[in-house]
């Protein structure tokens, strides 16, 4: 009898919701959920956190305990505005608080993820891990200024992200990590900048969970970090 498939996701927002229902009921994989509360109509495995290194930790030694081996891991958190927070148009708009709190959020927080999930990426066969960026973090494509604070956080996400593809590269070949932008997707963190985006740009949870799944499939599997959209094309650094 083959083995059900564990896929973890990190973060019970509207993408990570969604990818928590389509991996449970159209692909048959046992969903571990982790998130500072769990969601009702979401019947995951949930794993309550606050994000902190020890509540983390505690998360990943309980998988372990259960002999866990995972075939996918995305981190969906994320923070574009929220009371008191919004992109900055221009560099007097910014505010050393907000961007700590934006950087800790987009970058940090990540970060820690993953070097909480190590050992089992490590142990695991050839997991798939992709990680929400966003187009605005790259360098490259930035033709338009502004958002500093939210294009800086996914910029050193990314670097983030890079370096870590090169020790998981020396750990586990077999690995494949992802730095994923889903695009416009209708949930809460879209919500306030939405007027401007075309009706037929604008995705739904349940349309971008089903390509990421899909870019999961199709990623190669070289151990360099792909930056990938939900088309599956590659952004530029």
């Amino acid at each position: 009898m083959t083995e059900q498939p564990v896929a973890v996701v990190v973060g019970a927002g509207g993408i990570g919701s969604a990818l928590c229902r389509f991996w449970q009921d159209e692909c048959g994989y046992r969903v571990v959920a982790l998130s500072r509360r769990p969601l009702g109509d979401v019947g995951c495995d949930w794993r309550i956190s606050d994000y902190s290194e020890d509540s983390l930790k505690t998360v990943v030694e309980s998988l372990q305990q259960e002999s866990i081996v995972i075939d996918r891991l995305v981190i969906t958190n994320g923070l574009l505005s929220s009371d008191g927070i919004s992109p900055e148009r221009k560099l007097a708009d910014l505010d050393a608080e907000k961007l700590h709190e934006v950087l800790a959020v987009n970058s940090v927080l990540p970060a820690m993820v993953l070097k909480a999930f190590m050992p089992l990426i490590r142990a695991s066969n050839a997991p798939r891990i992709a990680v929400l960026s966003a187009r605005v973090g790259s360098i490259e494509d930035n033709k338009l200024g502004g958002w500093y604070a939210y294009r800086a956080s996914k910029a050193a996400l990314n670097m983030l992200l890079r370096t870590a593809s090169i020790e998981l590269k020396r750990l586990n070949c077999r690995a494949k990590l992802i730095a994923y932008h889903p695009g416009t997707v209708d949930t809460a963190l879209s919500k306030p900048f939405q007027r401007n985006v075309p009706s037929d740009q604008l995705l739904t949870p349940e349309f971008a969970a089903r390509r990421l799944h899909e870019v999961l499939l199709a990623a190669d599997s070289a151990g360099e970090l792909s930056y990938l959209d939900w088309r599956g094309e590659t952004i530029p650094w």
